[in-house]
């Protein structure tokens, strides 16, 4: 019987990004080379969902928690940007609006092109940006 091997939860986060190859190490390195035409495109998105970004701080107010959202999309954004994305998803969901206000705003501060998806699977929780 194999011998079961401690868990590397390093080593699932990059399978699970895709950074593997079926060659027999099973891992393939970044080439620095990559043609950006020629890669294949992966859709690039951010739920700003509170729940979904801190699942542990439910007990901080309304004020806090949006704070909070807005620091997480201007790392994204900075991170994207410096990545070479040309474009993300924002998922700001429906509830009152605050938050996609707050996000419009930052967006036109930054002086960064977007739109409000209508279509599927977003169906209007979603703002697309072009970076």
């Amino acid at each position: 019987m194999e011998e079961e091997k401690p868990f590397d939860p390093q080593l699932l986060r990059r399978m699970m990004m895709g950074d593997f190859s079926s060659d027999s190490s099973g891992f393939s390195q970044p080439s620095k080379n990559i043609n950006k035409s020629s890669s294949p495109k992966r859709k690039v998105e951010l739920d700003l969902h509170f729940e979904k970004l801190f699942p542990t701080q439910a007990s901080l107010s309304s004020g806090e928690k949006l704070k909070l959202q807005i620091d997480e999309l201007n790392h994204f954004l900075k991170d994207s940007k410096s990545q070479g994305v040309r474009s993300a998803y924002l998922i700001v969901g429906k509830g009152e609006g605050i938050l996609r206000k707050e996000v419009k705003k930052i967006l036109s501060n930054k002086n960064i092109r977007f739109a409000e998806i209508a279509n599927p699977p977003y169906f209007g929780n979603a703002i697309k940006v072009n970076l």
